[in-house]
């Protein structure tokens, strides 16, 4: 699947720097969902990706709960871009994730899989907790 041949469908939640720079890439089509249809509950959202045969994008990690196992085997392909632990928001950036999406569909990695998710954790520790973490992990070793 090249580019060309991509359609996306962008949840809400993804920043409109980031859906610029996807139409920018030469993807087929890009579906805004903020631009076209605001406020689309989360299942409405995950079944016209499905209808549209298009990849969905999207910041929300909850649409699985929310649906049904036919909804999920006859689902669209999906890359969710999440981040957590971060107190200033560092990796909810547009720049950040812009240049993360970016990659992966530079990289033909939208190609091979139908569910991915690309999650960025931080973590604010003092070194004491680090070493005491570690020290649980070594003894967890044989």
């Amino acid at each position: 699947m090249t580019l060309q041949y991509t359609r996306i469908v962008a949840d809400e939640n993804v920043p409109k720097e980031v859906v610029d720079a996807l139409k920018a890439m030469g993807l087929r089509e890009v579906y805004w969902i903020a631009e076209r249809r605001p406020g689309m509950a989360d299942p409405d959202v995950w079944r016209l990706a499905a209808a549209k045969q298009a990849l969905l994008l999207t910041g929300d990690v909850c649409f699985l709960p929310q649906l049904n196992e036919r909804d999920v085997l006859d689902g669209p392909d999906v890359v969710e871009y999440s981040t957590n632990g971060f107190t200033k928001n560092e990796l909810q950036d547009p720049l950040v994730m812009g240049f993360l999406v970016d990659w992966f569909f530079r990289n033909e990695h939208h190609a091979s899989y139908e569910h991915v998710r690309i999650l960025v954790e931080g973590r604010v520790r003092t070194r004491r907790q680090v070493w005491q973490y570690e020290k649980a992990r070594r003894r967890g070793l044989p």
